[in-house]
């Protein structure tokens, strides 16, 4: 498999809920992602991200890829249920190494994402109390 196809299987995991198991096994177990609002430093860390993500996610449409070696561009469309937020343009950067995916960085406005997860955790922390 490609570097490209490597990664475009990966984000059509996002695209249905089924298909998530066979993203994850893309992951190397030491794999790092980031955002603008937050890290993850393996690939179980990243698991809980992608369910959450899978809460609000209804999919994503990919722009353009551009492969040189073992980094993957790709600018991509992630559509969500989130009234104002229903399309979000991101480019993310892959590292793929041995055949998994090492490392990748999502590049996008996340000015009205930090409110939704913000809101998102103060609902938790008052069901908590």
């Amino acid at each position: 498999m490609t570097n490209t196809k490597i990664v475009e299987t990966f984000l059509s995991g996002f695209n249905s809920p089924e298909k998530l198991s066979e993203s994850i096994a893309l992951l190397a177990d030491d794999y790092r992602f980031k955002d603008p609002t937050k890290e993850n430093n393996s690939k179980a860390e990243f698991l809980v991200t992608a369910q959450e993500l899978g809460k609000v996610l209804t999919g994503v449409e990919i722009i353009k890829v551009a492969e040189n070696g073992e980094s993957v561009a790709v600018l991509y469309n992630f559509k969500s249920d989130v009234k104002g937020l229903e399309n979000n343009f991101g480019s993310e950067w892959f590292r793929i190494e041995n055949g998994l995916i090492k490392e990748s960085q999502l590049v996008y406005d996340a000015t009205e994402w930090r409110k939704v997860f913000a809101k998102k955790k103060k609902n938790y922390c008052h069901q908590r109390i």
